[in-house]
């Protein structure tokens, strides 16, 4: 079995079974190539999800602007409130949770492989696994990027995603229009100790699977884990040793519900001893056994 099996990515189709209600427009709302492109208005889209969605990861980068409205999703473990003029790029490999949308909510929500981008990924700090995914536009970049994402629009209701040539240059154009308003994790992270704690959390994303040892993070951040233990909690409320839980239950969601794997695999896979130790700690944080998360999504 490979890393990808065991920390999957789940594609668009495979969260359209898991994630969606089918309905009359179940056949227009899937064109050709759907798993390389797929864009939607809000409005269109919210009505037909699950939500909440579980934590997920996908293979594709996720966007969602909103024009009028509310929604509201965790990236990683940052929450967000998504009001007017505001977007989310959620890049490929993240775990995000869709927790709800307003039902006057007027936006939209697209997914966007990284094949259709030909390696633009690395020209954008936006689509970086560490990047900030919070965005909020000016009225001008609003209109222009509302502009862009209406175009797109219509491009995949014509063509679906068989014209990447096409769809590539409006992509292009819409994240260059994003860029302006980029603003990076570390731009207002002038003090040291917020930067340490901005480190800290993008080795969590990063690292998370190779060990849930504290005293690891603390080396490969060449603190102390006295030190590193005093600033994280003395900025954030909680100490690396919980962060560090909570980063793993998360990853255990997302191998609940995108995978076939036991208990007892999700265990050993996540570094437990044994499965009655990860049960407690997933207990501890969710107040469910990982069974009975599980089947909220998987027997839904």
């Amino acid at each position: 079995m490979t890393p990808s099996d065991l920390f999957p990515a789940i594609s668009p189709a495979m969260a359209r079974e898991l994630f969606l209600i089918r309905d009359a427009s179940w056949g227009e709302r899937f064109k050709e190539n759907f798993n390389q492109f797929i864009i939607a208005p809000l409005e269109y889209s919210w009505p037909v999800i699950k939500l909440p969605l579980p934590p997920s990861r996908t293979s594709n980068h996720a966007l969602i602007m909103v024009e009028h409205g509310e929604v509201n999703i965790t990236v990683g473990h940052q929450a967000y409130t998504l009001r007017s003029k505001e977007l989310v790029i959620v890049p490929a490999l993240q775990i995000f949770t869709l927790h709800s949308i307003r039902p006057d909510s007027i936006g939209f929500m697209s997914f966007i492989s990284q094949e259709l981008l030909l390696g633009a990924t690395s020209e954008f700090d936006f689509l970086k696994l560490t990047g900030n995914p919070h965005i909020n536009l000016s009225d001008q970049q609003a209109q222009f990027v509302s502009t862009l994402l209406h175009r797109l629009v219509i491009d995949y209701q014509e063509n679906g995603a068989t014209k990447p040539e096409l769809i590539r240059p409006y992509l292009l154009a819409l994240f260059a229009e994003i860029d302006r308003a980029y603003v990076g994790p570390m731009a207002t992270k002038t003090d040291v100790g917020e930067r340490l704690v901005q480190r800290f959390m993008d080795l969590l994303t990063m690292r998370i699977r190779q060990t849930r040892l504290a005293s690891q993070y603390a080396d490969w951040l060449a603190v102390s884990p006295n030190h590193l233990n005093k600033v994280v909690k003395h900025r954030t409320g909680q100490s690396p040793s919980v962060w560090i839980d909570e980063r793993v239950v998360l990853e255990a969601k997302v191998l609940l519900v995108q995978t076939e794997l036991t208990v007892a695999q999700i265990a050993h896979e996540m570094g437990f001893p044994d499965q009655s130790t990860f049960g407690k700690l997933f207990r501890k944080y969710t107040e469910l056994s990982p069974t009975q998360f599980r089947s909220q999504f998987v027997d839904a």
